[in-house]
């Protein structure tokens, strides 16, 4: 039996509860797994009844050393399951090279598709999204960074973009040149999720406010 990798997709809220029967007979059944955080890791075996089960951790800490040592028990196993903090694997996430590595190996790469907080962020804006842009993770030097925004704002597609929670006030500074609306959608899935829409001078100082938690930003498109 050639070895397989399933890339499964995690609740986007903190409710283990929510993860799927299906995918816990995946993991339970996994040689080897795989997860982003260790936190996020124990509560999921937990969940799928395999609390105290030894797992490896790949994040953007993982050196390729170690990223070579789990591919090479990956591809010496059965089965195997590798899912991230929350949502889906390898989309501004680490482990994409992982699974390329893999592929090469010969392990057979599926799915257990999860939500996406991209796709979710886009919904809730209620913006334009027959055509969107992923652009990631803005750079943090700062002049890749102008570089960085002065192309999106010279883009008509609608934008999704990522930030970390701890840099807002500074991204706030940054779109208030942008002219159309823009979407900061954060907590998905828990109970105080919240979207804040609005041009970016009428919502800067609910945004600078805005607590410290996962958001996805979506800057409108011109339809």
């Amino acid at each position: 039996m050639s070895p397989r990798l399933c890339v499964a997709g995690m609740p986007l809220s903190v409710g283990f509860d929510r993860i799927d029967k299906e995918l816990q007979s995946i993991i339970q059944n996994s040689e080897i797994i795989i997860a982003e955080e260790k936190k996020t890791a124990h509560r999921v075996l937990a969940r799928s009844g395999c609390r105290g089960r030894d797992f490896f951790l790949l994040n953007e800490h993982t050196d390729l050393k170690s990223k070579l040592s789990i591919v090479d028990k990956v591809s010496s196993a059965g089965l195997s399951c590798f899912f991230s903090d929350q949502g889906t694997p390898c989309v501004a996430d680490p482990g994409y090279d992982f699974v390329d590595m893999c592929y090469d190996r010969g392990v057979d790469v599926f799915s257990f598709p999860g939500p996406s907080s991209i796709t979710t962020a886009l919904s809730l804006s209620g913006f334009y999204a027959e055509k969107f842009y992923f652009a990631g993770f803005p750079p943090r030097e700062k002049s890749s960074r102008k570089k960085f925004f002065d192309k999106l704002f010279s883009a008509e597609d609608t934008i999704v973009l990522f930030e970390r929670p701890y840099v807002m006030k500074k991204l706030v500074d940054e779109l208030v040149v942008f002219k159309r609306r823009i979407a900061v959608v954060y907590n998905l899935g828990m109970k105080d999720e919240k979207v804040i829409r609005g041009r970016s001078k009428e919502i800067a100082n609910e945004l600078k406010n805005m607590p410290k938690a996962p958001f996805v930003v979506i800057l409108e498109g011109v339809k």
